[in-house]
């Protein structure tokens, strides 16, 4: 973590196979990430750093639930990004689907990911 220009909370575009899917992440100080989009159902937690001038990189792992509410698997996301701008970055991500005794199911990568930054002035 070193970019202050991550720290706050981003509104996404998620590219799902030519669909846009709207999203909201947040960035801590500390290195946490909070991550949410329209096709889940859970947040998502886990951390960033920075990991060169203008790039970065994030995880979190969303749990996933059945309708009575019984544990059915997870999630583990993986973004890699860079600055267009400091209100603006541009990435790639994929996720990875676990059952909940930690089999992999399936998984892809490379799905195009856009934010920009919000805040109390927007």
């Amino acid at each position: 973590m070193s970019d202050a220009r991550l720290v706050g909370t981003w509104t996404t575009q998620l590219d799902d196979d030519g669909k846009a899917v709207p999203g909201l992440v947040s960035f801590s100080a500390d290195g946490g990430v909070v991550s949410t989009q329209l096709n889940t159902k859970n947040i998502g937690l886990g951390t960033w750093r920075s990991t060169g001038p203008d790039t970065f990189e994030y995880g979190f792992h969303i749990l996933a639930a059945d309708p009575e509410g019984k544990h059915v698997g997870e999630a583990h996301v993986r973004v890699e990004g860079e600055f267009v701008s400091d209100t603006q970055w541009q990435g790639t991500g994929g996720a990875q689907f676990f059952d909940p005794q930690g089999t992999k199911l399936r998984g892809h990568s490379g799905s195009k990911v856009t934010a920009d930054k919000f805040g109390v002035d927007d």
